[in-house]
């Protein structure tokens, strides 16, 4: 796949087959993490591996209770990455962005490789820092799920490229 097709072919997955994703593809798929751009070449980023089925149930739990009914892909993913930074008080305006790009790379090399993710983005700091016994500055970004697709979905309708994009200033039309 090229990276373009790539591009607009990732899609969040919710809904993963019962395969194990064997230790040396993730460590692929970090190998080319490990390349995001970050200020200064810093590299903030962290991440934490979960397989084990009590921890990925405790992390749903910490998921407040309106959407506790959307988060089963937690617990039916083979794997669960949280990805977490320590802030550094020089570079804290560029960190999160940091740990964010290497998430996307994440994203995009889980998928040449076969597999699909899902960024979940609402979650309880405290209850995942305790379960992971991070350290206490510790600010976790994103859990992530990885597993081989049970299905794909279909793609959804996006803003045309005149609706997101302007010339020079907001109220100048491309």
């Amino acid at each position: 796949m090229n990276l373009i097709e790539g591009l607009k072919t990732r899609r969040s997955i919710r809904s993963y087959a019962e395969k194990d994703v064997p230790d040396s593809l993730i460590e692929e798929i970090f190998e080319t993490v490990r390349w995001a751009p970050s200020a200064t070449n810093n590299q903030p980023w962290k991440f934490v591996i979960i397989r084990n089925e009590k921890r990925k149930s405790s992390l749903r739990g910490g998921l407040r209770d309106k959407i506790i009914s959307t988060s089963s892909h937690i617990l039916n993913a083979p794997v669960v990455v949280v990805a977490w930074y320590t802030p550094s008080l020089i570079l804290s305006g560029y960190q999160l962005s940091d740990v964010s790009n290497a998430i996307t790379y994440l994203l995009l090399a889980a998928h040449a490789k076969g597999l699909g993710t899902c960024w979940i983005g609402w979650f309880s700091q405290s209850r995942v820092k305790k379960i992971l016994d991070l350290p206490r500055r510790a600010k976790v970004v994103a859990l992530i799920t990885l597993g081989y697709p049970e299905k794909v979905p279909s793609p959804k309708n996006r803003k045309s490229v005149q609706d997101i994009l302007f010339r020079e200033k907001y109220n100048q039309p491309w």
